[in-house]
């Protein structure tokens, strides 16, 4: 498979931002504009997934790789890290009702009753078993609430498998109704824009997605033409410059809904990997952070809920309050800390533990479940070739 070490960088910086983004901690960083609207990263994990599956899948579908075998590796890469995440919340969700029953005193330590909320519910857990969590079923989030992205994105790869296979040559065709048809029906559908989560999710991947598909298909075709312009470190520094003020104009304004066609000039340029913004991208840590960066974005929302209920705690121990209440577009939101410098301290800490954990969820579940996978597709594909000869 065809690697390209500078864009797992990329998702390894864009998996930490959109962890930062979901931390509610009381600091200096929380309204700085990047960091806010640094949830469209999510975005460029759907571009950079179009570009890097058309560019190892596109023509081995065509030459009859089979698309079972293809959603079977991909179910392979996404499913068992999302399956053991799920788990995860639901002991957590137990164990608070077994602390509960063994320690009364601990009863209020967080004023959330397990299983209480719409999203913890345990009629929800079915839906994330099978992937749909994101299909418009519920007005909101569930359970691990990353998710929805890989809930969405399974089943672009169903269509983006199918469009190969019936279109065959001229499946570039589809991409004209997902990158015009897509944002306008994000605009018409959704009230905040390119924020669709629970409900447009799969318009919003399909669109971004697709970006990533004819970026791919642009960086194939006219490699040599187009490196002239487009590869270097003028190039590169600018292309993070409009990264920079895109995100922090954005925000969940209309003009959040272009960041699929941003973020494939991105991906395009870095692509290349030919300036020296990308000799820092191929730095060992960074290339560290994308290789465990889909740990990294489904392990960061445990990690944040954890802290809290460390929060909880130590109020309850020392008989303080250790959050922080502000009114945001009408809702109480509550904020770990209260001074700055706690929320200061919080941000890198809670990095760190994500890094941590991330590192041993990509050792030991990630990693084993996709060789696991990889091992018995071929070796189906190797008793199928047996077959045939025999035959």
């Amino acid at each position: 498979m065809e690697r390209f070490v500078v864009l797992d960088s990329w998702r390894g910086i864009a998996a930490c931002l959109v962890a930062l983004f979901h931390l509610y901690a009381y600091s200096h960083l929380y309204d700085v504009p990047f960091l806010r609207n640094s949830w469209l990263f999510v975005d460029f994990f759907f571009v950079l997934s179009g570009f890097v599956i058309a560019a190892n899948y596109q023509q081995r579908l065509l030459d009859d790789f089979g698309v079972g075998r293809f959603l079977l590796l991909r179910l392979g890469r996404l499913y068992p890290l999302h399956f053991a995440m799920l788990v995860l919340f639901i002991a957590s969700e137990l164990l608070r009702i077994l602390r509960r029953i063994l320690i009364p005193a601990l009863l209020s330590v967080n004023p959330v009753a397990p299983f209480s909320t719409p999203q913890e519910a345990p009629n929800t857990i079915f839906a994330n078993l099978l992937l749909v969590q994101s299909l418009h079923l519920y007005d909101f989030l569930t359970w691990n609430v990353p998710s929805w992205s890989i809930s969405a994105e399974f089943y672009t790869y169903v269509i983006f498998a199918a469009c190969l296979i019936w279109l065959r040559k001229h499946a570039w065709i589809a991409l004209l109704p997902a990158m015009i048809g897509g944002p306008v029906l994000i605009a018409a559908l959704s009230e905040r824009n390119m924020d669709t989560t629970y409900d447009w999710a799969i318009i919003r991947c399909i669109y971004g997605f697709a970006a990533g598909v004819l970026s791919w298909i642009v960086y194939k075709k006219w490699n040599e033409k187009l490196r002239k312009w487009l590869s270097g470190s003028i190039v590169e520094w600018c292309a993070l410059g409009l990264v920079a003020m895109f995100v922090s104009a954005a925000g969940t304004t209309l003009l959040s809904i272009a960041a699929p066609y941003i973020f494939a000039l991105v991906v395009l340029v870095f692509a290349f990997g030919a300036g020296t913004a990308s000799a820092i991208l191929r730095l060992r840590p960074l290339v560290f952070l994308g290789t465990v960066s889909y740990s990294i974005y489904m392990t960061h929302v445990f990690i944040a809920g954890r802290m809290f209920d460390a929060g909880y705690q130590l109020g309850k121990l020392w008989h303080i309050d250790a959050f922080t209440h502000r009114e945001i577009d009408g809702q109480d939101i509550v904020f770990l800390g209260t001074r700055l410098w706690h929320g200061d301290i919080a941000y890198p800490v809670y990095m760190a533990l994500i890094i941590a954990m991330s590192y041993f969820t990509y050792r030991w579940i990630e990693k084993p479940a996709r060789e696991w996978v990889r091992s018995r597709v071929q070796r189906r594909q190797q008793q199928t070739s047996r077959s045939v000869v025999s035959a």
